[in-house]
């Protein structure tokens, strides 16, 4: 074995990139084939090894299930939580792990307890993932309270978890006890500072008591992750029963706040405090909420911003003057999820002159607004944004459910045609990805394209419709692939949305073969996003002016079809070729990217989920 490997620096590096948990998938529609098995063996193979494979296998777990799982089985229990005996029937397809009860079944001894020790002591987190992942998680399991107390209480906090840092509250059904009868107060001695959890209304309180409860046992969590449901007839409860103790929480940096049901304005946020030193927040509410939490909110530190509103807009629930504010001027990231009304009068109170990345998701359209140029209304206004021209590196504008009510009349007079070239004020754009709107695409705005976006890195387009995005032709040449390398050397990932025109390859002048030939090679991979219905005429060909065009680099062929083909997984498609050619000069292998139609194809993720190995080559 290599003697690097013996550094435990270099070697826990190499077995993250083997557990899911903390590795996923660079794209979401893309299967992770790693699993924990992976880890479990390289832990047993040598002392060496042992220590950071363990390592990095317990950093993150689903559940306490597995920890009280390492005790003799003559102390404990496991139920199956679908019998009848057990009162609970999970619905099918609630979710995608087991659901089993662990039951201690007599009082376990101190050298009982010390068999989780060596174990307990590396866990970081309690709680789903933190990557995106798309497979069955390990099994979790439905823990009593008593159970949980007399884990948090039966032996030093300092000693039996004093890595952990994220908790996920145990999930608890009828006949195990209530949420709130749990001690969290042990937590207090190390170092948990996040918290994950779905409070339940208390009619008899007429509130949600864990939130108090968790202001008194753990006053130092900086971030707060939490799902609540208002009932229509407790909506006066609302701003005294969870966002009143939310705002004592003083030292909160991180808040994920997710908000079901109507809220009444009631008394509103009047003589709170509300987050000072609050630094990413994450929203997803109805606008009337958001406009008064996001007006009332006090920090000067807020750098990351991620809004979702569920507007309605026969509702009539759109906030008023909302433009009219002057927000966030430190903010350096913001994600708006909402109709294009809330987004436009958001972004016009924004006040931060050093926007980095921006992302917009237009959901719905108000019908007053058919008849207007929605989409270049948009970026003219994130054009005028005073420094944004200069600050701004990635942008995101998605439209989804494209095919819905608007999309019967091509061309300028579109309300999400979109021109490019009111985005090129933007010079360091590094990342762009524009989907689902009318667009108009040929060689010569690709060449305005490069050349105005240098430091390019990524460029994905999806347009809404490829018969009506190009008024001359429907495909575009593949010179293009060419402008895009000579202008923009870092470029990593080139989607274009179009077939590609292959029936003729063109021929590169001079100055572009020297460019390209007389930059340094590079080991980053480079993707190229095609077409699957547009096949070259000569395989060979391609594969070798791909080669001059990104010489010595990977070469990844990313197949994007019109609509799920599932005989795209047989070797019948040319890009096989190209790729079998392209390998005989440089690194390539071919992937298959998601469809046009639907980014969450159920036969696509079908075929994913149950592991076929044809997926990739």
């Amino acid at each position: 074995m290599h003697h690097a490997l013996f550094l435990p620096e270099i070697s826990s590096n190499i077995f993250e990139l083997l557990n899911p948990f903390l590795s996923g998938p660079t794209g979401s529609h893309e299967f992770n084939p790693l699993s924990l098995h992976d880890l479990a063996v390289v832990a047993t193979t040598c002392r060496a090894l042992s220590g950071p494979a363990l390592d990095v296998l317990w950093s993150s777990q689903v559940c306490f299930g597995p920890l009280l799982m390492c005790m003799p089985p003559s102390v404990f229990e496991v139920r199956n939580s679908k019998t009848e005996q057990d009162g609970i029937i999970l619905p099918a397809g609630d979710e995608p792990c087991l659901r089993r009860r662990i039951h201690l079944i007599q009082e376990p001894s101190p050298s009982d307890f010390l068999r989780m020790l060596p174990y307990a002591r590396r866990i970081i987190r309690i709680g789903p993932p933190v990557a995106g992942y798309r497979w069955v998680l390990p099994e979790s399991f439905l823990i009593p309270c008593h159970v949980i107390n007399w884990l948090l209480s039966a032996y030093p906090m300092e000693s039996f978890l004093p890595r952990l840092t994220h908790m996920l509250c145990p999930e608890l059904v009828a006949g195990m006890g209530d949420v709130t009868d749990i001690s969290f107060a042990p937590l207090s001695r190390i170092n948990v500072t996040s918290f994950e959890f779905c409070p339940i209304f208390n009619a008899r309180a007429e509130g949600w008591p864990l939130l108090s409860i968790l202001v008194d046992a753990l006053p130092q969590l900086r971030t707060i992750r939490f799902q609540v449901h208002v009932l229509q007839r407790y909506t006066h409860t609302f701003y005294s029963g969870v966002i009143a103790p939310l705002c004592l929480f003083h030292n909160l940096e991180h808040l994920d706040l997710k908000i079901s049901g109507e809220v009444s304005e009631g008394p509103g946020l009047a003589g709170l405090q509300v987050f000072p030193r609050l630094q990413r927040l994450k929203l997803s509410s109805e606008p009337r909420f958001a406009a008064g939490f996001l007006t009332a909110l006090q920090s000067t530190v807020l750098h990351t911003l991620d809004l979702t509103m569920k507007c309605d807009a026969s509702a009539g629930n759109q906030p008023e003057h909302l433009d009219q504010h002057r927000l966030f001027s430190s903010l350096r990231y913001l994600t708006i999820s909402s109709d294009s009304y809330f987004m436009m009068s958001f972004i016009e109170a924004v006040h931060s002159s050093a926007l980095e990345c921006l992302s917009l998701t237009i959901e719905g359209t108000c019908p007053w607004e058919l008849d207007k140029p929605i989409a270049r209304a948009l970026t003219a206004l994130i054009s005028s944004k005073k420094g944004w021209g200069s600050s701004l590196r990635a942008i995101t504008i998605d439209r989804p459910g494209a095919f819905q009510g608007v999309d019967g009349f091509p061309g300028p007079s579109h309300p999400y045609f979109l021109s490019f070239e009111d985005l090129l004020v933007f010079s360091h754009l590094q990342h762009v990805i524009l989907a689902d709107f009318m667009i108009s695409l040929n060689a010569s705005v690709c060449k305005k394209l490069a050349s105005g976006w240098p430091d390019l890195v990524e460029f994905y387009l999806d347009p809404t419709s490829r018969a009506e995005l190009v008024t001359v032709a429907n495909t575009i040449d593949v010179g293009s692939l060419a402008t895009f390398a000579r202008h923009c050397p870092n470029l990593l990932h080139l989607q274009l949305g179009i077939p590609l025109d292959t029936t003729e390859l063109p021929a590169l002048d001079e100055e572009t073969l020297t460019v390209l030939s007389s930059r340094p090679k590079r080991s980053a991979c480079m993707r190229i996003s095609v077409d699957a219905d547009s096949s070259p005429a000569n395989p060979r060909t391609m594969a070798d002016f791909l080669a001059t065009v990104f010489p010595g680099r990977e070469i990844k062929i990313v197949l994007a079809a019109s609509f799920c083909r599932t005989y795209l997984h047989k070797p019948s498609n040319v890009w096989y070729e190209v790729v079998g050619w392209l390998r005989k000069l440089q690194p390539s292998s071919l992937e298959f990217g998601p469809c046009y139609r639907s980014r969450y194809c159920h036969v696509c993720l079908g075929s994913i989920i149950l592991g076929d190995g044809e997926n990739w080559i």
